[in-house]
């Protein structure tokens, strides 16, 4: 009897175990499941390549003649006032015409997190100065393919060189292999100068904006006098054409006179002689 007790109990303390185990088994497994889980879900997160972009402003501004140089100089100063570093000067034109200013043009090249900045205070200055923005053109270039391009030709010229020089550097191979090797070290050489030297132009590009203005001169409005002037200039062209029409009139009456004289004297004659002859 005390054996077969023993036995219930220890197939009982056995059982209870086997369920413990197994729950603790389905509650460890889900504690790892609910732990991993996350990490297999946001594992690889997916990198998104974020466009490289050379940005250039185009800008066409009308001003009154009499504030086109100053508001010109003004963005220069602007452009000065944001340093070397941040705005470049690459060419400021302005030209007169009739003893007045002309058209007018400056050629910046602009931080790229500055340039829309630095447009919007050159158009509130054209505002405060009494002109207009007619147009303005914002472009941006995607160079993100040759810059991925240019650095891959970058790292094989690399590869290639250090090849090369290693192997001018143990002197392995004949003497036609070592000069050719130097022949192709120097072209891989030049080939690695020009692509780092455009690579460093592209990340320029996409570090500076180029900003294009151009400046317009406003018509001046109409006053009494600008009619009057305007009309008393009509009537002197008016009165120097009339002169000079009569001045070619009468030279050609006077070059004219002398044969119209011979050929009135030559009719003269015809007509007595005919009178004279008579008739049959």
């Amino acid at each position: 009897m005390r054996k077969v007790l023993a036995m219930s109990s220890a197939a009982l303390l056995a059982a209870c175990s086997a369920k413990e185990d197994a729950t603790s088994g389905r509650q460890g497994g889900a504690e790892t499941v609910a732990e991993h889980a996350p990490e297999a879900l946001g594992a690889e997160a997916i990198s998104i390549a974020v466009p490289q972009l050379a940005y250039r402003y185009s800008l066409r501004f009308q001003l009154p003649e009499a504030r086109l140089a100053a508001t010109q100089e003004s963005h220069h100063a602007l452009c000065q006032g944001l340093g070397p570093a941040r705005c470049q000067l690459v060419a400021l034109t302005r030209g007169d015409e009739n003893n007045g200013a002309g058209e007018a043009q400056l050629k910046l090249r602009v931080a790229t997190a500055d340039a829309t900045y630095f447009t919007g205070e050159a158009a509130r200055q054209v505002a405060a100065a009494g002109g207009t923005a007619p147009a303005t053109n914002v472009s941006g270039e995607d160079v993100s393919k040759d810059l991925s391009d240019t650095a891959a030709r970058i790292r094989q010229r690399e590869v290639l060189v250090a090849r090369l020089t290693e192997m001018l550097r143990t002197r392995k191979g004949s003497v036609s292999e070592l000069v050719d090797a130097e022949r192709s070290v120097a072209a891989a050489q030049e080939e690695l100068d020009k692509a780092r030297a455009w690579l460093g132009e592209l990340r320029g590009r996409i570090s500076m904006a180029e900003v294009d203005i151009r400046y317009q001169p406003l018509a001046a409005p109409a006053s009494g006098a600008s009619v009057g002037a305007a009309l008393g200039m009509a009537a002197q062209g008016s009165a120097v054409t009339f002169v000079w029409g009569m001045q070619a009139l009468l030279s050609l009456a006077i070059y004219l006179l002398p044969w119209a004289a011979v050929f009135a004297a030559g009719a003269t004659v015809v007509a007595l002689l005919r009178r004279r002859t008579p008739a049959n």
